[in-house]
């Protein structure tokens, strides 16, 4: 996948939600109405593991993608219940989320940990989503662009480029609380990890493409689609309904 082919990347990630109903859901509103989406907007479904053939083999269109959500470090080996790099490949996966917050906080995910997996996946010609942003604590001692660039620096690895990875900005404060920072906020935001992800990798123009995710809805997606400075959006809960996921894909339309 080239990545400058699309204008916006929209991102589902059903995190471990999903089911074969939801899966024809998704397939029978496709059917119906794909002619009518943005073919420059490119779209990456992330379902729980078990689901990611059967939507291969149900999504079959130009610019719709599939992702997986995690991976193990180990490939090939003895490690009941994981998931290797190569299994994620052989499903024919484009893309690989990598550094969620809820990895982050729940399993206790450290930035070495997902730059190793982040290597991983790369070097199994798997894309990478890496996911970054600051707590609420963090926020409020008003260290969001320390955190950030910490982030950046630590969790992502030398193999990145902007042909194989995109950056995920999502502020913890804001996933699944319906809260979202203001639109000036997100702007700022994504312009400053521009400039370092230039700097750490001597670039110029601002080649990554840097998505916004957290709470991300079709009331609030519009304007945030809207900045330049925002290449895409990840989105959770909302990505569930399909007629609201499909709004927010159409966004310049509606």
């Amino acid at each position: 996948m080239n990545f400058k082919n699309y204008s916006k990347i929209i991102v589902a990630n059903w995190k471990m939600n999903g089911s074969f109903s939801l899966i024809n859901q998704y397939k029978n509103y496709l059917k119906k109405n794909y002619i009518k989406f943005n073919k420059k907007i490119a779209i990456v479904i992330c379902p729980p593991f078990p689901y990611l053939t059967i939507c291969k083999n149900k999504f079959k269109y130009k610019n719709i993608f599939l992702g997986a959500q995690n991976l193990s470090l180990s490939d090939n080996f003895s490690k009941t219940g994981e998931i290797s790099s190569s299994i994620i490949r052989d499903t024919q996966c484009n893309f690989v989320i990598l550094g969620h917050s809820e990895r982050r906080n729940l399993f206790k995910e450290s930035d070495k940990l997902i730059s190793n997996k982040v290597n991983e996946s790369l070097n199994n010609k798997i894309n990478v989503i890496i996911c970054i942003g600051e707590n609420l604590s963090e926020k409020r001692k008003s260290n969001t662009f320390k955190v950030l660039k910490k982030q950046i620096y630590k969790s992502l690895s030398n193999n990145c480029s902007p042909k194989n990875t995109i950056i995920a900005y999502e502020p913890v404060w804001s996933i699944g609380t319906g809260k979202t920072p203001t639109i000036e906020e997100i702007n700022k935001i994504h312009t400053y990890i521009k400039k370092i992800l230039n700097i750490k990798y001597h670039l110029k123009n601002y080649k990554f493409k840097v998505l916004y995710g957290g709470s991300v809805n079709k009331k609030n997606s519009k304007d945030i689609l809207s900045l330049k400075s925002v290449d895409g959006v990840l989105v959770g809960g909302a990505s569930l309904n399909i007629i609201e996921f499909a709004h927010i894909i159409n966004f310049n339309k509606n």
